[in-house]
């Protein structure tokens, strides 16, 4: 009952979100620019997109060598794309990442608690070069605009990114230590709150012991960040603006940053917003803005279909010889 409440709270939040973004612009406005983008650059995004799709298992599989056993690049992308399906279909990322991490489980022979943390890793290291690119823009970003509140709030953002990039370093640092990571747990045992926060930050450990695979993970994540990046520069320039791949650098990371809070249906009017409110920065065409970011959410839902076929499909991923089958 609490779920199918949730879902309904988050269903009108983003109708309202969508109303509120929509507030100054005309809907003809917005289709008509989607009708004006060549479709090249339809099937360019969803090109884009299976790229970042690969991107995304590569990392999986780097982070998933330094917890246990490497999953072949393949198999994660066939458990990134299932996930990426439950994530749209029921209505948040969370859901996605606990259907990844059961299938980690079941179909490479993890154990429960490596296949979560690998999960937790990936998702929390994607976050971070999301808050990193944030960070170092920031200053740019300020920039755009003169008014006091948005720049103090970008301000803010950045400085909230950078710290949480030192504390979630500093808290896997610690956490190589089982001493220290014993005493601590002893004093906060009473906080199950703190408990289970420093419990997820401190899969950053396993950062600091694979240093090998560290470049691979850190570059995949930031190439996954670039992708959005170009896709929103192609898609906003083929309806018809004059906006700068620069423009977009600045402006994209933290649109993404926004919509995966879970205030809405898989981003969907939250994305929106803050591109109508990015993009009026730089007095690009509003329409245009949104209609980039609808179109970018349709080609992630299509691009996610193929991971709910795969789940229907008993081949889709079967598990190892001798590894437990439910």
């Amino acid at each position: 009952m609490k779920t199918l409440l949730l879902a309904v709270v988050k269903v009108i939040l983003t109708i309202g979100l969508f109303a509120l973004a929509l507030r100054s612009i005309d809907l003809g406005d917005v289709l008509l620019h989607i009708r004006r983008l060549p479709p090249i650059l339809l099937v360019s995004t969803m090109a884009l997109l299976c790229c970042q799709m690969l991107t995304a298992a590569s990392r999986m599989s780097a982070i998933t060598g330094i917890l246990a056993a490497s999953v072949p690049l393949g198999k994660s992308f066939r458990i990134n794309l299932i996930g990426a399906f439950f994530s749209q279909a029921l209505v948040t990322f969370v859901s996605g990442d606990v259907v990844r991490a059961m299938l980690l489980k079941r179909a490479c022979a993890l154990p429960m608690r490596e296949s979560i943390s690998a999960v937790t890793l990936d998702r929390v290291v994607g976050l971070l070069s999301t808050l990193l690119l944030v960070s170092i823009t920031a200053p740019w970003a300020i920039q755009l605009t003169g008014d006091e509140t948005m720049r103090h709030s970008i301000e803010i953002l950045a400085i909230v990114g950078a710290l949480l990039i030192v504390a979630f370093a500093a808290v896997g640092y610690v956490a190589r230590h089982p001493e220290i990571v014993e005493i601590v747990r002893a004093r906060i045992a009473g906080s199950k709150l703190i408990y289970v926060l420093l419990d997820v930050a401190s899969v950053a450990r396993h950062l600091f012991s694979a240093r090998r695979a560290l470049p691979k993970i850190l570059t995949t994540s930031l190439v996954i960040q670039i992708i959005n990046v170009v896709i929103i520069f192609l898609l906003v320039n083929g309806m018809g603006a004059d906006v700068s791949i620069w423009q977009c650098m600045l402006i994209v990371p933290t649109v993404m940053l926004i919509s995966l809070l879970p205030f809405s249906v898989a981003g969907w009017g939250l994305r929106e917003s803050a591109m109508s409110t990015g993009f009026a920065l730089i007095h690009a065409p509003v329409a245009a803005a949104v209609a980039a970011s609808v179109i970018f959410g349709i080609a992630t839902l299509l691009m996610s279909l193929p991971g709910g076929l795969l789940w229907w499909s008993s081949r889709a991923i079967s598990p190892p010889h001798g590894a437990e089958s439910t």
